[in-house]
């Protein structure tokens, strides 16, 4: 979905063969992730480095005393010289990019296929909180000259030799100064590097405190890891946070990565599953994608597909969100999915659940079409009818009642009062988050009226 968790995701366990560009094919070809060509170019690079990393061997850790040279006169960078990887290290990557646009996920992508146990994904953050209570555990039992650093690597070497960093930043000195030092003898340890930022690698630590101590780590970075950029120029993320609309039409590249960026947001980023069973009545239903109380169909998988009636109200008690993409317009030669998806769209609403749906057109519009040429006779019985300023040619009244009842009830379902009274609640408060912010505008431009007056 090209949206992360940055789109948060419940990815398989590796298996045998399997990388980068295969994981990322298949996901998007079971619809868990939205093609992006920004993505793939990404998926390529991290797909390389996993094929090198498939020949490395890496080095023993060196061994190091820890006495030497005065402890902060190490963290200062004055003492040691910056050196680069051991000969045949794979080159690591840093990928770096607005939020939103995946490079949480495409990282994962390349983590979850290493088929190595000495490896470690972990949030930059807890990262340096893991090193600084390192550092504070080896003051207490070596002198205070002693320096930890080049200990606290080999350690860190020794469990995993590809660390993946999410969200590599660098905020405060106490930070820059280990990270001078830490960077420099985790590549002499022969460890890879893959890491996410928000910031191009000259943009770190900027304008900070002695930052001119700091950028030999930044040159060590550079040189040690490829910098790429993954930007699409959209933060999806952003758009799903703050439209208002739970419709979305016509169907598009940008519509689908909206719509997968609403599914982690209705989902409240849980991991999805994908091929759930709902079994009830002695029959199955299967569920293409599941989060958290959300569920994800296409038009054809829950409308085309023989379901009856109660298949929609057991879905509708399961989940208490559904999105439903791909609606198409229907004409008379739909009519079999016509009225399976009145249907659906009846028992969702009796049980208030949240309808996100992408379709052809506008839901006006959705009941319209011309009729083929095998159902040209049943215009002369049916008549045309218009419904909703549309003409709709139907056999019998009843099916044009449900069709503008149908309409009727989209209409209300895609209100802002029926989101905040629905069952999601990460919704809810995403609705009440934009409504306060509307208020919050109304008021500073009544303000800003009554002063010109």
């Amino acid at each position: 979905m090209a949206i992360d968790a940055d789109l948060s995701l419940a990815l398989h366990p590796t298996t045998d063969g399997d990388c980068p560009v295969r994981r990322y094919k298949r996901l998007v070809e079971t619809g868990r992730l939205i093609d992006d060509s920004f993505q793939r170019s990404i998926v390529a690079k991290l797909d390389r480095l996993h094929q090198e990393l498939l020949s490395y061997s890496p080095p023993m850790p060196a061994a190091h005393s820890p006495t030497g040279p005065s402890f902060l006169w190490k963290l200062l960078g004055m003492h040691s010289k910056t050196r680069a990887m051991p000969a045949g290290t794979p080159r690591g990557l840093y990928i770096f990019g607005d939020v939103g646009t995946g490079k949480t996920t495409t990282m994962d992508l390349f983590f979850d296929t290493v088929p190595t146990p000495m490896k470690r994904r972990v949030h930059f953050h807890a990262f340096m909180r893991d090193v600084h209570a390192r550092i504070n555990s080896f003051k207490h039992t070596h002198q205070s000259s002693d320096d930890p650093i080049p200990t606290i690597a080999r350690e860190l070497a020794t469990d995993a030799y590809v660390l993946c960093f999410d969200e590599f930043q660098v905020t405060d000195i106490a930070d820059a100064m280990v990270l001078r030092r830490l960077v420099t003898e985790l590549f002499r340890n022969g460890v890879v590097v893959v890491t996410t930022s928000n910031r191009h690698p000259d943009d770190l630590y900027k304008n900070g405190i002695q930052r001119e101590s700091f950028l030999p780590c930044i040159n060590l970075l550079k040189q040690c890891c490829e910098v790429v950029s993954l930007d699409s120029g959209t933060d999806y993320r952003k758009v799903a946070r703050e439209t208002e609309s739970v419709y979305f039409s016509p169907i598009s590249a940008d519509t689908n990565k909206v719509l997968h960026a609403l599914f982690g947001l209705a989902a409240d980023n849980a991991p999805v599953k994908s091929s759930v069973p709902l079994r009830f009545l002695g029959r199955t239903l299967t569920v293409p994608l599941a989060a958290n109380g959300v569920a994800r169909f296409s038009f054809s998988e829950l409308c085309k597909d023989a379901h009856s009636a109660v298949d929609y109200i057991e879905l509708a008690k399961r989940y208490h969100t559904l999105m439903l993409t791909d609606v198409p317009v229907m004409n008379m030669s739909d009519r079999d999915e016509a009225r399976r998806f009145i249907t659906l769209i009846d028992a969702l609403y009796e049980s208030h659940t949240v309808l996100i749906m992408s379709s052809e057109t506008e839901v006006a519009s959705l009941f319209t079409g011309k009729l083929e040429a095998a159902d040209r006779h049943l215009q002369s019985t049916a008549g045309a009818t218009r419904v909703s300023g549309s003409l709709v040619a139907y056999a019998g009244e009843e099916e044009v009642f449900a069709f503008d009842r149908a309409i009727s009830r989209l209409v209300e379902m895609s209100s802002r009062q029926w989101i905040l009274a629905g069952r999601n609640q990460a919704l809810a408060e995403n609705a009440m988050h934009q409504e306060r912010s509307v208020r919050g505008t109304s008021i500073s431009a009544a303000t800003s009226a009554r002063k010109l007056r």
